[in-house]
């Protein structure tokens, strides 16, 4: 499976990197939605965990191009730490699921393995 990591917060994605590469797994980092957008335009991603509230493009805005160009992504996950955007709204949406920050080390990877195992 390739997994895409998209936040704008940069310490969060050295972390995000430091516990992918244990896992080792397929995986890719972007720095905000437009930069996702052009990596699943030239790369097949099977999963997008997403910050929400990011420049450039948003996470909802990430989400509403993929459902529109009809990106083949198995799974979209929001990972968000503002607890104001519920699970129903997420999926609403066109998500698959949500997690909230901060999320620790250990639920993320066993979330990564639930994901590679169904």
């Amino acid at each position: 499976m390739n997994f895409l990591f998209v936040e704008d917060e940069i310490e969060l994605l050295e972390l995000y990197e430091m516990l992918l590469e244990d896992m080792d797994i397929d995986f890719t980092l972007a720095k905000n939605g437009a930069e996702a957008l052009e990596l699943i335009s030239d790369k097949h991603f099977d999963v997008v965990f997403s910050d929400i509230r990011m420049p450039k493009m948003d996470g909802f805005q990430l989400l509403e191009n993929i459902i529109s160009k009809k990106l083949d992504i198995k799974n979209f996950i929001f990972i968000t730490a503002h607890v104001d955007i519920s699970k129903e709204e997420a999926t609403s949406k066109g998500a698959n699921d949500i997690l909230y920050k901060p999320l620790g080390h250990k639920v993320l990877k066993e979330y990564i393995k639930t994901l590679m195992n169904a």
